[in-house]
């Protein structure tokens, strides 16, 4: 199921932004991760975790722009899900001499903090930690729910926005000045969006957090899966669409 060549080729990156990096999802139930650079520590930030095979590559990607993973010293996640999180464990262990702080909310936050394997791999995919070789243990992960607004640097403050549908733990972050939405499964573009046939899964909050979205003004759309776009209002609409078009024929 897993190829090992995704062991060692490194995520196709690019430069969103000025300091903000994309990286690209492995085939094999992998996510895209985001870097963001603090202008002012020059410390990293990472946006999901990856799903562990795809962590050399995650490195060796942030090498062509001379971005060290050891200065990554904040992890902020989207949802629980096994291809968000996985790449925590083997990171953790990487930089355990300086651990970076893992932040998520409230729901994803208690799954990661207890160790609940059940929650991170839902049941209907089949699948297990051993074929990832990765061991789920109980991490320390700050929950975002106290937290509102954040800043990094003296560039980006981002919105955190509970998004429910996807997972029980789902959320959205945006940074409003520079238009930029991290949605985690919620939508992608080409007017997707995410299953809502997970446990804790629902098609009608789905799509009310798909609306509440729309009202946002988003020009960077950097979703948890396929490609990103500079077009965020318009994919974002499509996807609220689509997700109303689903929602009348069930």
């Amino acid at each position: 199921m897993f190829s090992s060549r995704e062991n060692y080729s490194a995520k196709i990156g690019r430069e969103v932004i000025k300091n903000v990096f994309y990286f690209g999802e492995y085939l094999s139930l992998d996510c895209n991760q985001y870097v963001i650079v603090d202008d002012v520590t020059r410390e990293l930030a990472l946006f999901d975790g990856g799903n562990g095979i795809s962590l050399k590559g995650l490195i060796e990607g942030m090498k062509k722009f001379d971005l060290n993973f050891e200065n990554i010293t904040k992890i902020f996640l989207t949802h629980e899900h096994v291809d968000h999180v996985l790449g925590l464990y083997p990171l953790m262990e990487m930089l355990k001499n300086n651990p970076p702080k893992i932040y998520a909310f409230t729901e994803t936050a208690k799954i990661l903090n207890e160790g609940k394997e059940s929650k991170i791999f839902p049941g209907n995919l089949g699948i297990s930690p051993k074929m990832f070789g990765i061991s789920i243990v109980p991490l320390h992960v700050i929950d975002l729910n106290d937290k509102g607004n954040f800043e990094l640097g003296s560039e980006f403050i981002f919105k955190i926005y509970f998004t429910p549908g996807h997972s029980l733990g789902s959320i959205c972050f945006y940074e409003p000045n520079k238009k930029i939405l991290i949605p985690g499964d919620l939508v992608f573009t080409g007017g997707s969006f995410g299953r809502f046939d997970f446990p804790g899964g629902s098609l009608k909050q789905l799509t009310e957090s798909i609306k509440f979205i729309s009202t946002l003004d988003v020009k960077y759309l950097l979703p948890g899966h396929m490609d990103i776009s500079s077009q965020g209002n318009l994919e974002v609409q499509n996807s609220f669409r689509m997700v109303q078009s689903i929602g009348r024929f069930l």
